[in-house]
């Protein structure tokens, strides 16, 4: 069908398509507004070895040390290093709490809780942990804190937690949802339409 035809169904169909938009996007708003305040803190390191130079192990560290960070033993150990620093924080709620990603050699650690104090605390332990454990961290028993066998370059080191779900981020999340209901509104009208047209010769034949 022409396009003119698609927009003519949506006009007619004008209220189906613009309700699932205004659900969500006042869902959206509604939960952003009640929801407790959340902050982040990150860095960014620069992982490289410190004796093999080929680049396909070192982009192999860093692809393998968000992984890491979300496993288990590492979120035992940094729940150790807070409690040194007289924070009581257990291993799971650490592994929630902790995050990373990677471009190439570059990794972004961050973490993210209801306390901007402790997002910064647990983003310190982190990167302190990935430099003092090195290799060990990928399983080389051969690695020391004397001789950890990777590089760590604080390319940015831990900052001031932000906020991550302030009005702002609400309403664009809002915005986007909206767009979605958007489409799914159009998606339910045109189907609507099809549906009426499919069943309309078999009901003119029963009336008839």
């Amino acid at each position: 069908m022409p396009v003119s035809i698609y927009l003519s169904i949506l006009r007619r169909r004008w209220l189906l398509v613009l309700t699932p938009a205004i659900i969500a996007s006042v869902i959206s708003l509604g939960m952003a507004f009640i929801e407790p305040p959340r902050y982040r803190s990150s860095a960014d390191l620069l992982i490289t070895r410190s004796e093999d130079r080929r680049f396909d192990t070192e982009d192999a560290l860093a692809y393998d040390l968000p992984a890491i960070i979300k496993g288990a033993p590492f979120s035992v150990e940094i729940s150790s290093a807070l409690a040194r620093a007289g924070i009581a924080l257990s291993p799971e709620q650490a592994r929630a709490a902790l995050g990373a990603s990677n471009r190439r050699r570059v990794v972004q650690i961050w973490a993210e809780t209801g306390d901007p104090a402790l997002s910064e605390a647990l983003t310190a332990a982190a990167v302190e942990t990935v430099q003092q454990r090195g290799l060990a961290l990928w399983g080389d028993p051969s690695a020391t804190p004397e001789r950890t066998l990777v590089n760590v370059v604080v390319l940015a080191p831990p900052g001031p937690a932000v906020r991550t779900n302030d009005w702002r981020a609400g309403v664009v999340t809002a915005a986007l949802r909206g767009l979605a209901g958007l489409a799914a509104g159009a998606l339910l009208a045109l189907g609507a339409y099809r549906w009426e047209t499919a069943h309309a010769p078999s009901e003119r034949a029963t009336g008839g």
